[in-house]
This record gives C-alpha cells, structure tokens and sequence, in this order.
C-alpha cells in the first residue's frame, strides 16, 4: 500500500479526491490510506494483471468473481501485485451489496476498497478521473511555468546562487543548499561561494550565505557520504535520503571533474514529476552561473545565451524563455536569433541601452563588438522596424528567421552566415523564406573569391572572356538546350558548340557532368564584376 501512495512517477490524483465527489456518490467500503490514483480502468477478468501497469482504480461488477475464499485470496493478491491503487466494486445488477469475501481480503491486503451505486456508471467513474488528473497536469503547468519564469529572474539578481536557492525551495516547499568537495578532498558539506566553490570539511556549517531557512547547519555522515559520492568522476549524479523527519533529494552541478557541487533539496514528501523538472532546471542554472569567472559578477544574459544557442534546450529550460524575451506563455511560439555589429561610422548605444525587449543578451564573446540575443517573433514587419531602430542606435543587425526553441542553434549559425552581407551592404538585413541558403553560407567577398576561382579566365575582364560567360550562362540557363541558347544569344547554334567546347578545353571540365555544371552555375550567379 506505502508504494502505491508514494507513485512520483507518472501524475496521480488522490483516491478522497475521487470518493469526495457528491456526483459520483462513492462509499468507501476499506479505508487503506490515501493512494493515488494514475487511471479508472474497467475489467471482468478473473485475473487482469496482465493488462494493468499499476495505480489503477479497477472497476469491476464482480461479473467473473471468485465464489471461493481462496479464489478471492488469489484475484486480490494479483490486482495488488499488478499495484492497482484501489478497486471499485459496482452493485446491482450482478451483487446487491459487495461480497464480504472480497471486503476480507482487501482488508487483509491493505487494498482500498469503494462502492460504486447502481446509478452511477463506470464511464462518469472513468471521466472523473480523467478531469481531475487533467486538473491537476494544468495546475502542474502553471506551477512548473511560475517556478522556471521566477529562476530566470533569480539568475539577474545580484546574489543569483543565493536566489535560486530560495526560490527552489520555495517552489518546492522545503529547504535547498549547495554543497562542495574540492577535488581529493574526502567529505563534504560547505556550502559553496557564489559563483565558486569553498573548501569543505567534516562536520563543517551547512548553513550560511548559500543555505535556505529550514537547511540543517551540518551535515551528518551520511549526507556527507552522498555528497561525496556524487562528486566521484564515475559516481552517480543523483541521490535521496532520510534526514529527520525530510526526504533529502541531491543532484549534482555540473559533471566530475568539472562539476561545482551538489545541490541538496529536503522536505517531507517525496518528489513528484513537476518537482523534478525545476530542480533539473535550478541545477542547470546553478552549473552556468558557476562558470562565470571568478571575481567577475555573474553575466546571466550571456550564460542563458550560451544556453540557448550553442549548447540547445533542454526541454525543462524551454518555459524560461518566456519570461526573458516577452514572448507571451511561451510554450508553443516562435523565436528569432538577432546579430549585431556596431556600424563603422559615429558612435554607437551600448548594449544594455538598446531597445530590445529580452533578456537573453550576449555582448562578449565572438567578434570584437558582436551582440547576440534571442527575440520573440513578432513578425517581419515589426522586426524591421526593430533592425531600423538599431541602425539609428549605431549598430548593423540580422535577424534569423522565426524558429522553435529547439531550433535556435541552427538559427544562430543562419544569422552569423548574413551578419558579413549586412556589413558589406551597409545596412540590416531579415532572413526570408526566399533567402538563398547558398548565400547564406558565404560572406560576399568569400563567394567572390569562390566564383573567381571556378570560372578561372572566363573572369577575366576582356571582351572575349565576357561572351564566354554570356555564352555558358544563357546554355546552361537553357538546360544544354542547342538551338534555344543560340537564340537567345542571336548566334549561329554551331557558335554556340564551339564556344561551348572551348569553355570546356580551357576550364578542364567536362560539362556533360551534372556537379561541373552545377559548381559554375553557381559561380556565374555569385561572381561580381570588378569596377
């Protein structure tokens, strides 16, 4: 029974939850604590383990039921090793009342017992579950959404350590502190400087800077032993135990031999699915903060950049960004990658002076003077205007086109490939859907180059060489095609052959090759005169 009630892996809605609605007009027949409840599922087998995974309230009208006592003993005993959470039992028209036999053994076992009214079907049984778990999943879904948005804005604070600790442990009703063994050391329990990791000690305070209310002030043997466990290159990365009256949950920050400490997390309740996902989130937040170095304040924008864009999302960090780009819930929109360079002319704004509605903002690393940011997408037309905004500001941006979180690495390369033709044309530009990806790849001045070194003397600038290049664009533009390229050019179409054959004499291709063909294409296109 203490397993059933303790499910933490899949969402669970309490059996008096379910015996509490007047609509349903259950009565409890053996009470067996509070377990709960996963699914309402409808059997007459006389033995339907084989079809459950556990946590069930299995409805059954006693269709196929045992008349025996040890038949009963055997269909009980294999509905609780299947760990169904409770049996409801529906009177009428098969039982009038439910069979003590049945009630015995559900008291022997532990198994709570309800009595389903002639009333009342199994299907509104069945829907009433299923509202109060989708209750609860949306209730799970704002908490989970308020807990990333408020460790968004811990990691801007000036104590960040110190504010995703608190709000860890306010979001999951309890205490949080971080722990640290220095490499050699053989025990652990100091929590740890912001930004950095102190030297730890046996028995040392647990308490301090980095420990929320309700923390313990040392460490006790076991804890100290977990905590040194998990910092070992080939330990685990996660642990619970006991401590008092509290279940103590430990994950590491960061991994051996880098890591920077272990996060511990005690309350009296075990950790449900929710739970789990802000403390794999605070802990990713602890790791990059940790990363800053040392004696520098922390930079956040930079390091949730650094998450989003170059080391992707994970799928618990995906809430933050609603709260750090104004991007609304956050959960389902799009998002943009903005690059930037300060123009080469007059004096620009500095970063944090810009009217850019995130806070995911990266102005170190990269180029000299490079701004990075993720922005929600509010459509082409506004973000031009935005791009127009930051030229008056001094500085020469590109924008990535609207993509899922999980696709802004591959927007992060998309608007480092424009951010050199911005440059080079003097002016913004916004990734569209008819954007050539070629382009893309190359800044003008490497196409150029690219093209000059393909097309060999046909870039040269004469007369004889132009008319070979007007000559191979117009057949290739024609498919090969003889008489129409001859056409087009007003040429005699064994002119066209034999300027074709001399393309191909002085080049060294064969264009009957379809990649030959393809690479001078594409360097007629990319090729720009000189002056």
């Amino acid at each position: 029974m203490a397993d059933r009630a303790r499910r933490t892996d899949v969402h669970t809605v309490p059996l008096s939850v379910v015996t509490g609605r007047r609509d349903l007009a259950l009565a409890t027949v053996v009470e067996a604590g509070d377990p709960g409840i996963a699914w309402a599922v409808v059997s007459e087998l006389t033995d339907p383990s084989a079809y459950l995974r556990g946590g069930e309230l299995l409805l059954t009208a006693g269709v196929n039921l045992p008349r025996t006592a040890a038949g009963l003993r055997a269909y009980v005993d294999a509905v609780v090793g299947a760990g169904v959470s409770a049996v409801g039992f529906g009177v009428t028209p098969v039982h009038d009342t439910v069979p003590a036999g049945l009630v015995e053994q559900c008291h022997a076992r532990g198994l709570p017992l309800v009595a389903v009214p002639r009333p009342t079907p199994f299907a509104a049984v069945s829907q009433a579950v299923g509202a109060e778990l989708e209750e609860r999943r949306l209730r799970d879904l704002r908490r989970l959404g308020e807990a990333h948005q408020a460790l968004a804005l811990a990691v801007t604070a000036d104590a960040p350590v110190d504010r995703v600790l608190r709000v860890l442990a306010e979001a999951l009703g309890g205490w949080a502190l971080l722990a640290r063994v220095p490499p050699g050391a053989p025990d652990a329990g100091t929590p740890a400087p912001s930004g950095e990791a102190a030297p730890a000690r046996t028995g040392a305070a647990a308490g301090g800077r980095h420990a929320t209310p309700g923390a313990p002030r040392d460490l006790d043997p076991d804890l100290h032993g977990l905590v040194a466990r998990l910092t070992l290159p080939h330990g685990p990365r996660s642990a619970k135990a006991r401590y008092g009256a509290d279940e103590v949950f430990l994950h590491t920050v960061g991994s051996p031999p880098d890591d920077h400490g272990v996060v511990l997390v005690g309350r009296p309740d075990p950790l449900g699915i929710t739970d789990r996902a802000v403390l794999r989130t605070a802990t990713a937040l602890l790791d990059l903060l940790a990363r800053t170095d040392r004696g520098a304040p922390p930079a956040p924008g930079r390091l949730l950049t650094a998450l989003l864009l170059d080391g992707g999302v994970a799928e618990e960090a995906l809430p933050l960004l609603a709260g750090l780009t104004g991007g609304g819930d956050g959960h389902a929109g799009a998002y943009r990658v903005l690059h930037a360079l300060p123009a080469d002319r007059g004096r620009h704004t500095a970063p944090v002076g810009l009217p850019l509605d995130t806070r995911v903002l990266d102005a170190a690393p990269g180029p000299p003077g490079l701004l990075r940011a993720v922005l929600a997408d509010r459509g082409d037309a506004a973000h031009r205007e935005g791009l127009d905004l930051l030229l008056l500001h001094g500085w020469i941006g590109v924008l990535s086109g609207p993509v899922s979180p999980e696709e802004l690495s591959s927007a992060d390369r998309a608007a480092a490939s424009l951010l050199p033709r911005a440059r080079a044309a003097g002016g913004p530009l916004l990734w569209e859907e008819d954007t050539d990806p070629f382009e893309a790849l190359l800044d003008p001045l490497g196409a150029d180059a690219l093209a000059r070194g393909v097309l060999g003397p046909l870039a040269e600038d004469t007369a004889p060489a132009g008319l070979l290049r007007a000559t191979l664009r117009a057949w290739l533009t024609r498919h090969g095609n003889w008489d129409r390229a001859a056409a087009d050019l007003g040429a005699h179409r064994n002119s066209v052959r034999y300027r074709i054959g001399r393309i191909e004499r002085d080049l060294g291709v064969d264009l009957a090759d379809a990649e030959q063909r393809m690479r001078l294409w594409f360097a007629l296109t990319r090729w720009r005169p000189g002056p």
